[in-house]
Formats: C-alpha cells, structure tokens, sequence
C-alpha cells in the first residue's frame, strides 16, 4: 500500500516540497523562521484534531507520540513568540474515514524524513540552536524506526480498492491544500 500511495501522490509532493524548500531556503533570520513555523503549526493543529478522531495508538504504533503541533508551539515558545496566536488553516482534507485520515496522516508523518537536513540549514543560514528545531528534529534517533513502523502498520490495513482510493485521494488533497496554504500571505 505504501509503494502505490508514493507513487500515487509523487506529482503532488514535489509540489508542495518545491513551495517549502524555497522558503526554507530564504530563511535568514528569527523572524523569518517564526512565519515558517506559525505557517506549519496553522495546518497541522487543525489536522490533528481531526486525526483523533479517527486514529489512536492501536491503529498506528505511538500515535500519541507522533503529533507534532506541540513541538511547533515549543519553537515558536523558544523563540519567545508565545504572544502570537497562529492562525489556523480552516481549507483541510476532509477526515470523515479511517482511510482518509491515515492517506493524509501519511503525508504529515512524512514531512519528517528531511527534517535532520532543515535543522542544519536553519543551524547555518539563520543563527538558529537545537532548542528552536525540535519540529524538525522529531523523534531523534528514532526517525527511522518511528517511519518503518506507520508504514508497516499501513501496509498491513485494509488492501480494497474502496481503501486504496480513500487513502490516496485524502493524500493527495493534504499535499494540494498545505501547498497552498504555505503559499498564502
């Protein structure tokens, strides 16, 4: 399942990357790292609860373990930005199903892969310390192993094609709507 829902959603991941990367890339100051995280924590948290309700720690190993929207409120608390309240993204994937919530659950849990690879360039580009970057330092040395084990759960789920499409169509969604979501003023 994990193979066909990559494949699947690659257009629309190199979308949504090419947008962050970018603006990863032009970060140069504090400031300009805080609308980076006030921008991912307004898509996630948001997502997140509607995550709960379909998803728990025996659909997905550690789930409670794996939300990220209170790593990006330490970053920001870090910063000394806990005076903003972020807005939150209210265009979301609908998570009306077990499917659609692991399909873009897919997608969040994801993200994290390069997260080593953002925090060094942060460290250089723009004077930023481990204390700043736990979002994406996410699960340590842990990261492979927390990655293995959602995918192995996944791939173990439900193989109809009923699933499949869900899965895949929630996925996709979540990619399109963070893309522009970070795209917005």
């Amino acid at each position: 399942i994990s193979q066909a829902l990559k494949e699947q959603t690659k257009e629309n991941h190199q979308q949504l990357e090419a947008v962050v990367v970018r603006q990863i890339k032009s970060i140069r100051s504090q400031q300009d790292y805080l609308r980076l995280l006030t921008k991912f924590y307004g898509y996630y948290f948001p997502l997140e609860q509607r995550f709960d309700t379909q998803l728990n720690d025996t659909i997905v190993p550690f789930y409670s373990k794996r939300k990220k929207s209170g790593l990006l409120l330490n970053d920001l608390r870090s910063l000394q930005a806990d005076h903003a309240i972020p807005g939150l993204a209210s265009d979301i994937p609908r998570i009306d199903s077990r499917a659609r919530a692991l399909g873009s659950f897919y997608v969040l849990e994801g993200s994290g892969q390069g997260g080593d690879i953002v925090a060094d360039m942060l460290y250089k580009y723009a004077q930023l310390e481990p204390a700043h970057t736990s979002f994406f330092r996410v699960y340590g040395e842990e990261k492979k192993t927390m990655w293995l084990s959602f995918v192995g759960e996944l791939n173990k789920m439900d193989d109809s094609e009923n699933f499949r499409n869900q899965l895949v169509e929630a996925a996709n969604e979540t990619f399109s709507k963070f893309r522009d979501w970070m795209q917005k003023d």
